[in-house]
């Protein structure tokens, strides 16, 4: 497994802003990156390799299907990224390079809106270089979990109290410009 994932991805070229005669992105993407200037770096000349895929946080762990993975260095240093690939079940393969010591964390990017794709900074989660080590396989892939992140507020009830709360919840006694809640509805105040 490790021979393949170094042939796909150690190479460093520019990234396909259009298709394929394939519909294909770099020869094998459904999509194009969100990354179009990166280049794999080439100042480190260990790496270690990552098989993963990416879930929703929910009872059900439903696949995210479309989406890419970010590494990020302890200095916030863009060291990988990563799209998921259709024909290999929607895993995501990293070649990260660093050296004994470096600590990564993580970044998914998704939806279905590629000119605005939803970020979540996976937290909590953290790999320490290992020189040529690989995490996940494709019968155990390493699972990189999207937390569920509140889209709106819904479901209010009227209190009738008349009080003003921010979207936190908190009372507030003068409102400013912003998203409120005055007796149980929702109001925008400019």
């Amino acid at each position: 497994m490790a021979a393949v994932m170094i042939g796909v991805c150690s190479q460093a070229y520019a990234w396909d802003q259009v298709p394929d005669e394939n519909g294909l992105y770099d020869g094998l993407y459904d999509r194009p990156t969100y990354f179009p200037e990166w280049e794999q770096p080439n100042e480190w000349p260990n790496a270690m390799y990552m098989l993963c895929e990416v879930r929703m946080e929910s009872a059900q762990g439903e696949r995210v299907e479309s989406y890419e993975v970010a590494v990020y260095d302890s200095d916030n240093n863009l060291r990988h990224c990563g799209r998921s690939l259709v024909k290999d079940n929607h895993y995501c393969v990293l070649t990260i390079r660093g050296t004994e010591g470096d600590t990564f964390h993580f970044e998914v990017l998704y939806g279905d809106d590629f000119a605005n794709p939803k970020i979540a900074k996976i937290s909590g989660v953290t790999v320490d270089f290992e020189t040529s080590k690989s995490i996940g396989s494709p019968t155990e892939p390493y699972v990189l979990i999207l937390p569920n992140t509140p889209t709106g507020i819904e479901n209010l009830t009227p209190t009738g109290d008349g009080r003003t709360y921010d979207i936190l919840g908190r009372p507030v006694s003068n409102p400013t410009n912003g998203l409120y809640i005055i007796d149980g509805r929702k109001y925008i105040i400019h």
